[in-house]
């Protein structure tokens, strides 16, 4: 009998399948996702643990402008759809983060962690800082948030600036 790896507790959809752990292949949502053209927004609802994170973290590997992710989608579904990888993948900048860890036994304490969540996404797009393409504005709140000095305001606009500052600095649109 096979030894099946299986990944408790595992979102990260690129090291499972670089260590080879046991994936129910969910990559034709992909597909799903991009036959619908009209669709701006997309609601993925599912029961807590039913992996709602790894499949949005499947869905960032594929579209994500920063990344090769060719290698950890051989053999699955995506895969056979040639046209379609070549248009869509890894060729869309890319914001993908969790909620998961932001909770608090009062208010101010899941609002830190939010903050938290806020300063590790921005500290992973830092490049865009040395881009002359980015807007004063959206570059200060990018700065605020990554030296600690954020205010309510910033945070609560943070996610509109590095959107923006993603598209200007890519000049297409943000998955």
């Amino acid at each position: 009998m096979a030894c099946l790896n299986i990944p408790v507790g595992v979102s990260d959809f690129a090291e499972i399948r670089k260590n080879g752990y046991y994936y129910v292949d969910k990559s034709g949502l992909i597909e799903e996702l991009l036959r619908t053209t009209a669709t701006k927004v997309t609601l993925i609802t599912r029961p807590r643990r039913f992996g709602k994170t790894l499949g949005m973290n499947m869905l960032a590997e594929f579209f994500d402008i920063r990344k090769d992710s060719r290698a950890l989608f051989e053999g699955l579904e995506i895969d056979e759809n040639t046209e379609l990888c070549n248009r869509w993948m890894n060729q869309w900048p890319t914001i993908f983060f969790s909620l998961r860890r932001v909770d608090g036994l009062d208010f101010s304490g899941a609002y830190d962690m939010l903050c938290s969540v806020i300063t590790e996404l921005c500290d992973s797009h830092r490049y865009l800082l040395d881009s002359e393409k980015i807007s004063p504005y959206d570059r200060s709140v990018i700065k605020n948030i990554l030296n600690f000095d954020a205010s309510e305001s910033d945070i609560k606009n943070s996610l509109l600036s590095l959107t923006r500052a993603m598209q200007a600095y890519y000049g297409k649109q943000v998955i």
